[in-house]
Order: C-alpha cells, then structure tokens, then sequence
C-alpha cells in the first residue's frame, strides 16, 4: 500500500493534479506535494569521495541528483538525510544540489554515521524552493535505489533525519508514513508555523513602523525599516519594542535571543509572508496569536492585540481536507520514535515551533514518542557535531531498546534552558538578556 501511495503522489506531481485529491481523503499513507516552480532545473555533479572504509554511489534519478555511501562494516541500518530550504531565484537558484548529511564544518555527522555502520543516502529533491512534500518523495525513494546500487540484503531499519525544511520533512514523514521509519531526528525543523512566525512579525512591525513592505517596494522599506527601529544591537526606542516582541512570540526570553536576531532583525520584520497568492501565503495566519511585549518599553499587550493587523488562513488550503500535508500543521499522530533538536537563539525558525509541536503531540495522545532538546546557540541550526551524534544515538538506541531517552520540557521556562544537551557551552554563553537590560 506505501509503495502504491508514492506513486500516485509521484503521479499527481507529474500530472499537475495534486490540487484536487488528497492522500488523506483517498484514505492511504502518502502525501500529495504542493507543485515544484515551474522552469528549468540544471543537475549539479553529485560525485564525491568515500570516506576511508565506505564505498560511494552517485547519480541521477527521478528524484534528482543522489549520493549514497555504505561502510564496509555496514551493520544493515540506513539513513536517510533530508537537506534544507533552496531558494529557487536567480541562476544559482535552479542548479540542484545534493549535499552530505549533518551540519557544521567538515560534515562530523556523515564521518560519525559511517563509523558507527550506517549507510546513508540524501537527494538534491527534483526542484529548489520551500518544498517539503517533494523532498519526502524523493527522499523516500532512495530506499528502492540503496536496494539498486547494493548487491546484498536491503536495510533491516530506516531512520529519517533532516536539517530546517528538512526536519518539516522529516517530521512529515513520521506523520504520514508512521511504520516506514524505524525514529526520525529533526533538526531546527521548520513547518507551517514558520509562516506564521513571520507572518505575525511583519504585523507587528507594521503597527510600530507605520510602513507596510511588499515584494515590489522591498529594498526601499527595508532601508525605511532600518531608519526607524535601528540596528541590533543599536536599536532606536521603536526598534527595541519590535525586538522584545520577537524574542516573545518566537519562545520568551531564552538564552541567545538576541544574539540570533541580531542577523535575523530586519528579515523578520520585512518579511511579506502571507501576501502572496501561493500555498505558503495563502496557509499563513496570525489571528490566534496573542502578542506578547517586554514591560516599561512604551508599548503594551493590550495595545498591540487590538490594533495590530491579522491575517487569517485560506480555510481550504489549512484545514484537514486540504489538498497539501505539507502545508497543514501537523496532527501528532507519530508511532515510531522522534527527536528534535533546536537552537535556544534561532529567530528563523523559533523554539515555538517546538512548543506548538509539544502541544499538538501531547493532545493526540502520542507524548510518548516525542523527544526535544534545546541547544544554548545562536542563529539557525547551529549544532555541534557532539550534539547531533549524541541525538542520533539516543534515537538508534529508542528505536532498537524501546527505551525512551531523556530531553527538555520546551513548554517550561526557557530562560536558562538547555544546560543538559549543550556540548559545548558557546562563547560568551550569555544565560538570559532581556531587550531590557544593558550589556
């Protein structure tokens, strides 16, 4: 039945009718994938080096350009890496390309899989873009290709992990493939919340600003932006106001808050989620968001949730029935083990993506198959390779014991959270600053 699903959604790709039948209402597993831009894609060279001990195999498939690469003491487990988002503008931006699994200098991740046994394989994804249902696709069929380019027995166990849009992917395929995977490991993993994080930030922005940004006029409102609310860490009075709402509504005050906005400040704000007529704007909402702002700023609760701008959801497009699963937030329905891993400072992809998945997890009765840790780092994925290979061990030993592993409350107090995963503490790690305080 799985593998019929896949190709139907890969059908539905081909054809252009994913829009009007969706894999839930046809009462399969499987996702029908929000369509890739159309225009011209170019391959990039897969090609690349085995590490000492692993056999390496590359190519071209439907799913695009592939890399696989199996140790020789290959202990019959497989890994499947899930990259993260590609923009899709410009000349760089239709080149495909596949990377190696893990983040961070020198891929410790891939080095520590290979070391350990498993065998890995990643896709480029047929297309760039924010395209999570296709990356699932095209991830997915690399099993049948490992069962291709390896001569011997196929995995005994799958595990799925993925970086940002590769942990939404991830957490994706835990949800609407729920036995294909033996765990799944998401890293700073985006969703459909990420839309409304910024989404709501922009409202925000507007309403302290006064300028309203659009794709046209872009580069001159965020010069506009940049003269009223200042630089981080030189914010003006209204900047400082526009930067404790972030850090509230992205998770409360948190150790590197602020250090992650500092590069994310003015992307936020000048974000124009949510005013486009694709999926991802037309699923963007903040109409259930309450907003939230530090004391003595000038600006209170009660005066930004009466006056700030909201934006509701396209009903068709965000509710259960919806021809997207991607683009629905998730239901919680996870049977297999799942790990996340977030950065306590990323202003992208923010911790409460992580509370809202706590949350949804908790009331579908699954709190038992969710694990989260909190990691005290700046900006966006920014883990250690101790960090991803202690999470990723903890996952194979869930998966093979039944033993669930220890995490983080990310609905607690996150003011000086993740002292239990954090390995190591970052320079100048720095406990918790409010927009507030001086330093």
């Amino acid at each position: 039945m799985k593998t019929s699903a896949i190709a139907l959604a890969f059908l539905f790709a081909a054809c252009g009718a994913a829009a009007t039948v969706s894999t839930r209402e046809l009462g399969k597993p499987g996702v029908a994938p929000v369509p890739c831009p159309d225009q011209r894609w170019e391959q990039s060279d897969p090609t690349f080096t085995a590490l000492s001990g692993a056999k390496a195999f590359f190519g071209q498939y439907d799913g695009g350009a592939y890399r696989i690469e199996i140790p020789d003491n290959w202990n019959g487990e497989l890994v499947l890496w899930a990259h993260g988002y590609v923009a899709n503008a410009g000349a760089q931006g239709a080149r495909l390309r596949v990377g190696l699994p893990g983040v961070g200098e020198g891929n410790p991740f891939r080095q520590h899989l290979i070391s350990a046994g498993f065998a890995w394989a990643a896709s480029s994804y047929r297309c760039n873009g924010y395209v999570p249902g296709n990356g699932l696709l095209d991830t997915m069929a690399l099993i049948d290709l490992f069962k291709r380019v390896y001569s011997g027995n196929g995995p005994q166990r799958v595990y799925l992990t993925g970086v940002s849009m590769g942990g939404h992917i991830t957490l994706l395929g835990m949800q609407e493939f729920p036995t294909t995977f033996a765990g799944g490991l998401a890293l700073c993993a985006s969703g459909p919340g990420e839309m409304d994080f910024l989404t709501s930030v922009a409202a925000a922005s507007e309403l302290i600003s006064g300028v309203t940004v659009t794709q046209a006029t872009r580069d001159k409102d965020v010069q506009r932006l940049t003269a009223i609310f200042g630089k981080p860490p030189a914010y003006t009075e209204k900047g400082r106001q526009l930067a404790s709402v972030q850090v509230q509504i992205s998770g409360g005050a948190r150790p590197f808050a602020l250090d992650g906005l500092s590069s994310r400040f003015i992307e936020n704000a000048s974000a124009v989620a949510g005013r486009g007529d694709d999926v991802w704007n037309r699923v963007a909402s903040n109409t259930d968001l309450t907003y939230h702002i530090d004391d003595g700023l000038g600006l209170t609760d009660a005066a930004i949730n009466s006056s700030v701008r909201r934006k509701a959801a396209d009903a068709e497009m965000r509710s259960l029935q919806g021809p997207y699963e991607e683009a629905i937030p998730f239901d919680g329905q996870i049977v297999r083990p799942v790990l996340t891993l977030h950065g306590s400072g990323d202003l992208y992809v923010p911790i409460s993506l992580e509370q809202s998945l706590r949350r949804t997890v908790d009331n579908a009765g699954k709190s038992s198959w969710l694990v989260q840790r909190i990691i005290r780092s700046p900006g966006h994925c920014n883990f250690s390779a101790a960090e991803q290979g202690d999470a990723f061990d903890a996952l194979v030993a869930w998966a093979r014991s039944g033993k669930r592993p220890d995490g983080d409350d990310v609905l607690g107090d996150l003011s000086n959270a993740g002292m239990k995963f954090t390995n190591p503490l970052r320079p100048g790690d720095p406990g918790v600053i409010r927009v507030t305080s001086t330093r």
